[in-house]
C-alpha cells in the first residue's frame, strides 16, 4: 500500500470508547471545508508561511484604496505585476500583547506558548512527503521564533542554504549513517518506555496523568522515527542547483541569502519533499549596501525611525529587498508545475507578513500580511474596520487558508469564523 493510501485510510474517524472506525471521504464534508462557490474538493495542497522579524512601516504597505483598483503601495511596487496573485489585507491582528517577545504570537495567535498554523497544517498533510515541514531562516534568526509545536516548543530553523541544500538532497553514502542513528534512537526509546510503564505503577494520579502525556510525546517520536526509515530507501530528488562557493549567512549578506533561501524552497517544493513550509527573514543590526548605497544605520536601528523621513526611507528600502526577493519566491512557484500538471502556485497557499505591526513602537497591531497562490479571488486590497464588534481576526484568515486544504478546523485560538466571503 502506498503511503498516500494510507494517508487517505488514516484520515478520518469516528471515535468512542476507545474504537476508532475509519470513515470514507465523505463528500458532504469535503464541499464543507473547500467552502468554494463550486463546492468542489480544496485545490491547495501546499502551504508556505513567511514572516520578517522587524515588518514594514505600514503607512508604505498598505494600499490608500481599498478593493481592486488600489494604487500600488511604495513598499508593494516589486510585485505589483503580480497583484492578481495576491490579496492584501489590512486591519488583521490576533489582539495580542505587544512587544518584539510577543512577535511569536504571528503563527500561534494569542495562544503562546501553544502550536503554529504550519504546524496544524503539517499533522494533517506531513505524512505524504519526505519532511513533514521545513523550518528555514537566514543565517542567525536571532530572537525571532516562528514555528511551535503543540507543547508550545520552538522548532529550530536552518539558517545555512548549504545545510538545507543536504537535508533536501543528501546522497546515498550518508545512508549508513542515517540508519545506524535511526537505530540507536529507537533502542533508546524502548528502553525509556519500559522504565517509564514500570514507573507508572508507583505514582499518583496526578504524575500517572503526566507520563500519559510522555507516552504520547514519545509515541509522536516513534512515528518519526518509522517515516524517517521508511524514507530512507527512496531516492532523493536529482536538481540541477549549483550552491555558491559559501554560504552568505554574515548578517549583512542576509538579503543574498534570502535569495537562495527562497530558490531551495521552490525546489523542495516542486520535488514535492515537503509541503508544509515556513520561512523567517531575520532582523538584527545588519548595515545592508542597497543599489552600490550603504546605508546609513543597522537594519534594527532603521526599523526605530522615530518618524523621521530618511530613516523611514531607508527602512522602506530593505522591505522593498525583501519584497522583491518574495516576488521572485512567487513568479518561479507560477512557472514551474506540479505532479498533476497545475501551477505551484495556484496549489499553494501563501501567508507573506510579520508579527510586528510597528517596530518604531513594538506594536503589534494591525499586521501587514496579504495571502499569494492558491485558488483564491486575488487582486484587492480588503481593509478591516478592528474597532468593529464584528471584524475577523488574522485566525480567520488561518481557518480559511486551513479549511481550503481540507482541514476540519472550525476555531484557531480566539477566532471561530473565517473570510472565505473575501477570497472565493
Amino acid at each position: 500500500m502506498s503511503q498516500s493510501s494510507t494517508f487517505l485510510n488514516r484520515r478520518r474517524f469516528l471515535r468512542t470508547s476507545g474504537v476508532a472506525l475509519a470513515l470514507p471521504l465523505l463528500e458532504s464534508l469535503l464541499t464543507k471545508t473547500a467552502s468554494a462557490k463550486d463546492g468542489k474538493a480544496p485545490k491547495v495542497k501546499r502551504l508556505v508561511t513567511i514572516g520578517t522579524y522587524l515588518g514594514f512601516h505600514t503607512p508604505s504597505w498598505f494600499p490608500e484604496q481599498t478593493g481592486r483598483d488600489y494604487s500600488a503601495s511604495p513598499v508593494l511596487k516589486p510585485i505589483d505585476d503580480l497583484r492578481d496573485d495576491f490579496t492584501i489585507f489590512s486591519g488583521l491582528d490576533h489582539r495580542a500583547p505587544n512587544g518584539h517577545k510577543n512577535w511569536k504570537n504571528y503563527l500561534t495567535g494569542k495562544g503562546t506558548p501553544g502550536i503554529s498554523l504550519d504546524q496544524i497544517v503539517a499533522k494533517a498533510v506531513g505524512e505524504k512527503t519526505r519532511f513533514e515541514s521545513l523550518q528555514v531562516t537566514c543565517g542567525s534568526s536571532g530572537e525571532g521564533q516562528m514555528s511551535f509545536t503543540k507543547e508550545g516548543i520552538a522548532l529550530p530553523a536552518i539558517g545555512r542554504p548549504s545545510v538545507l541544500f543536504g537535508h533536501l538532497f543528501h546522497s546515498g553514502e550518508n545512508k549508513a549513517r542515517m540508519e545506524y542513528l535511526l537505530d540507536s534512537g529507537g533502542s533508546v526509546l524502548d528502553v525509556v518506555l519500559d522504565e517509564a510503564r514500570s514507573l507508572q505503577r508507583q505514582v499518583n494520579a496526578r504524575d500517572a496523568a503526566k507520563l500519559d502525556e510522555y507516552f504520547s510525546s514519545v509515541r509522536d517520536v516513534e512515528q518519526k522515527l518509522k517515516k524517517q526509515r521508511a524514507w530512507l530507501n527512496v531516492p532523493t530528488p536529482k536538481v540541477d542547483f549549483k550552491l555558491p562557493e559559501f554560504d552568505p549567512v554574515a548578517p549583512d549578506l542576509s538579503l543574498e541569502c534570502e535569495s537562495l533561501m527562497y530558490d531551495l524552497m521552490v525546489l523542495a517544493l516542486e520535488t514535492d519533499s515537503t509541503r508544509v513550509i515556513s520561512f523567517l527573514a531575520p532582523g538584527q543590526g545588519q548595515v545592508f549596501t542597497i543599489d552600490g548605497e550603504k546605508l546609513s544605520a543597522g537594519y534594527h536601528g532603521l526599523s526605530h525611525h522615530g518618524n523621521d523621513p530618511d530613516k523611514i526611507a531607508e527602512f522602506n528600502a530593505v522591505g522593498k529587498e525583501h519584497v522583491s526577493r518574495f516576488g521572485q519566491f512567487v513568479r518561479k512557484l507560477k512557472e514551474r508545475k506540479d505532479s498533476d500538471g497545475q501551477s505551484l502556485l495556484d496549489s499553494t497557499a501563501i501567508l507573506y507578513g510579520s508579527g510586528m505591526g510597528n517596530a518604531n513602537t513594538h506594536n503589534n497591531s494591525n499586521l501587514p500580511v496579504l495571502v499569494a497562490g492558491g485558488p483564491f479571488k486575488h487582486g484587492s486590497h480588503h481593509a478591516i474596520n478592528r474597532d468593529s464588534s464584528s471584524a475577523p481576526l488574522l485566525g480567520d484568515l488561518f481557518l480559511t487558508l486551513m479549511q481550503s486544504m481540507g482541514l476540519e478546523e472550525d476555531r484557531f485560538v480566539n477566532a471561530s469564523r473565517n473570510v472565505n466571503e473575501l477570497l472565493f
